[in-house]
């Protein structure tokens, strides 16, 4: 008989072909026969641990879930849509958290603009910690983006058209277009991106205020008194090396250079143009062709030896010859001052928008976020 058995009433659900278990029907009545089937993957023989396979009207019918998973590709049944899921489930959640949930769906497309915005590649596709840190940056602009004044949201919605149009007008429509399709995205999937992001941004903002700006101000000066000196600065460099060649071909020694620097540094005292003489002179590429000159520079950019010139040095003097790594120096500092608060405010906006971020992601986040399973 094979172990066959014939006349057996069975009732199908699609229920009881996913789960591979019994169920009966009103009314439906067919005619199979049970066998004992091997099943064999690639030469490996795998067997369902909870149902048979059986024969009806000359087909084969095997639990979905069993083929599925021998395969690799999980399985889900969507009750409220009828619906089978074999492998990617865009209506899976992967995260929860107050006030929501993630899909699949919807975190793949984060994932997705994401790499595109990081210049087409995603840093780590398949490192779990960077798909949570980005699955995280998705809740949290979520969450921000519900706390910002309905003034900020708007601003936020403004903002992604801009951004889209002058990502079109920069690039053209159809490039922006084959972009977005590269990466299995669309316009609309772009905009909600951006308007989270934007957001969150401007949430952080709106709550940055003066009196925090000005503090942070004051605590950095106090920490470094030259933190916001800036100096106008001109110079000429006998160099070491030559900057233009491939190889830092060596110019002279260092006696060679201390011996020119202060030759140079003697013509200066005697009244010689200074920008005559850079021209003639240095070796700094950066500055030659200005007089040597650099205006308004913040001195915090300099090597040290240089930075310390900068602001010790007597304005409008001479000074002596000033090593570097580069060669020495002839220095002569034009004006030195400190920037106000009100030139540097928005620095230091720039600067609390990271620390406001972070700390929302250090001490709120975590209690915001209930579950993450990114396992599918």
């Amino acid at each position: 008989m094979k172990d066959k058995v014939k006349g057996l009433i069975v009732g199908l659900t699609i229920g009881s072909v996913l789960s591979g278990t019994a169920a009966f029907a009103a009314n439906s009545q067919i005619e199979v026969a049970f066998r004992s089937l091997k099943y064999m993957f690639d030469g490996v023989e795998k067997a369902p641990s909870d149902a048979k396979g059986f024969i009806y009207e000359g087909s084969t019918y095997v639990p979905l879930r069993f083929v599925s998973e021998a395969l690799g590709k999980k399985v889900e049944w969507d009750e409220e849509n009828g619906t089978i899921w074999i492998g990617n489930n865009p209506n899976h959640v992967v995260a929860t958290y107050k006030g929501g949930t993630v899909t699949k769906g919807e975190f793949d497309t984060f994932f997705a603009l994401q790499a595109l915005f990081n210049g087409g590649h995603a840093a780590s596709k398949d490192d779990p910690a960077y798909q949570k840190s980005m699955i995280t940056q998705l809740i949290q602009n979520r969450i921000l983006f519900g706390k910002a004044s309905e003034a900020d949201q708007n601003a936020a919605k403004d903002g992604a058209v801009k951004q889209i149009a002058a990502w079109k007008s920069q690039f053209g429509e159809a490039k922006f277009l084959d972009d977005l399709k590269k990466v299995n995205t669309t316009v609309t999937d772009l905009q909600y991106f951006l308007v989270g992001s934007i957001g969150a941004q401007n949430y952080i903002k709106s709550s940055i205020t003066d009196a925090q700006l000005k503090a942070k101000y004051d605590e950095t000066l106090k920490a470094d008194k030259n933190a916001y000196t800036i100096a106008s600065v001109r110079h000429i460099l006998i160099g070491l090396n030559d900057p233009s060649s491939s190889d830092n071909k060596v110019l002279r020694t260092k006696e060679e250079a201390l011996k020119r620097a202060k030759e140079v540094q003697q013509k200066l005292k005697n009244g010689e143009d200074f920008a005559k003489l850079a021209k003639e002179f240095s070796d700094d590429p950066g500055s030659k062709d200005a007089g040597g000159l650099y205006a308004d520079a913040d001195v915090n950019l300099w090597v040290p030896e240089f930075k310390k010139a900068a602001i010790e040095q007597t304005i409008g003097t001479i000074g002596d010859p000033i090593a570097t790594d580069f060669g020495y120096h002839v220095i002569k500092v034009e004006a030195r001052s400190v920037k106000s608060f009100d030139s540097v405010k928005e620095q230091l906006k720039a600067s609390l928008e990271q620390q406001q971020f972070q700390q929302f992601a250090e001490k709120e986040l975590n209690d915001l976020i209930e579950k993450i399973d990114l396992g599918q």
